[in-house]
């Protein structure tokens, strides 16, 4: 099997597809694969570059046809967001098999499978080809569950929202927890993308010395240190229910609102658009989590319903099984 893999990362998700994808690559064994990305995405392209990995670059989508042309895949997996009909139907030209992951747009209408885990309620069940659950997330990191029976003294929050941030919710939520005048523990995260003025965050921390701003891309290393995690709509809530964390979600992009997994039914806190968030309501969540233990508990007891541990082993079968379904229908056509 010859994968093609076209792979792209947004501003306010981060780098999980690109963990997904090396993932299912080492899974699927292909016997010749390529990761195609856009040559303007260089947080992706040096993220890759440095798991050894050397992507082919394109210049546009007339460019990508001409490198998957030369390529000659039998599957294209494609994790680059919402999707274009009119690319994808010229991609489908190369009778190969097409699987889309995470993808709202037009395009996934062609795709022999869509496996959706950033999936919108209420689910469109006229969708055949669609997958809608929490599959798609595979987990890259070993977990170590902490003991949430109790809560630490004083309560400690971790605040982390993904790569670039672009509303800067990292800010807006610490200057909205300073104002909370309860003894608190506050660890802000921050990778090298973070594209605001981190020295605007070390402000808050001469202030108290409980603020801690650390830098770092392994947010999995701390949360298990933390009694409730602040963050965004994406793939972090799923990281965060592996630890079964009591979450408060603050979404950095409209489309996150209407994702059905990071909510109240899942074990989150959903507070909606992040940039719209009054102090006030942010507040009277993290008191709820700190003050009613019947309320942590059910968040605890709803996240610890999801096991994520066999979904590379399953999606593989999937993948495996509408590949082979796939090439059948080539050849009844043909």
């Amino acid at each position: 099997m010859k994968l093609a893999y076209l792979l792209n990362t947004l501003p306010h998700r981060g780098h999980y597809p690109a963990d997904r994808a090396v993932a299912l690559l080492s899974s699927l064994k292909p016997t010749n694969s390529e990761i195609f990305v856009h040559h303007s995405n260089t947080s992706l392209i040096q993220y890759l570059k440095k798991q050894q990995i050397q992507p082919l670059l394109y210049r546009n989508n007339a460019h990508l046809i001409e490198e998957m042309k030369a390529f000659q895949p039998t599957c294209i997996m494609h994790d680059g967001g919402n999707s274009e009909k009119d690319l994808i139907r010229r991609l489908k030209a190369f009778n190969c098999t097409l699987i889309h992951l995470d993808d709202q747009g037009d395009g996934g209408a062609l795709a022999d499978l869509v496996i959706q885990s950033l999936y919108e309620n209420p689910k469109d069940v006229t969708k055949e080809n669609y997958v809608f659950g929490p599959l798609g997330y595979i987990p890259v990191n070993e977990v170590i569950y902490k003991n949430n029976n109790t809560i630490q003294d004083p309560p400690h929050i971790i605040v982390s929202f993904p790569h670039e941030d672009p509303e800067n919710l990292t800010y807006r939520t610490l200057r909205h927890l300073v104002q909370l005048h309860i003894p608190l523990k506050i660890s802000v995260l921050v990778d090298e993308h973070y594209k605001h003025d981190i020295f605007e965050l070390k402000r808050f921390a001469l202030t108290r010395k409980s603020i801690q701003i650390i830098s770092t891309s392994e947010p999995e290393t701390l949360l298990p240190k933390s009694d409730i995690v602040i963050t965004s709509g994406s793939y972090m809530p799923f990281l965060v229910a592996q630890f079964h964390i009591p979450c408060i979600v603050l979404c950095a992009h409209e489309e996150e609102v209407n994702f059905a997994f990071p909510q109240e039914g899942h074990g989150f806190a959903n507070l909606g658009l992040g940039r719209k968030i009054k102090q006030s309501y942010l507040q009277n969540a993290v008191m709820e989590i700190i003050l009613h233990n019947n309320r942590r508990n059910a968040y605890i007891q709803k996240q610890s319903r999801f096991d994520f541990s066999n979904n590379l082993e399953e999606l593989v079968k999937l993948i495996e099984q509408t590949i082979t379904s796939s090439k059948e229908e080539q050849e009844i056509v043909r």
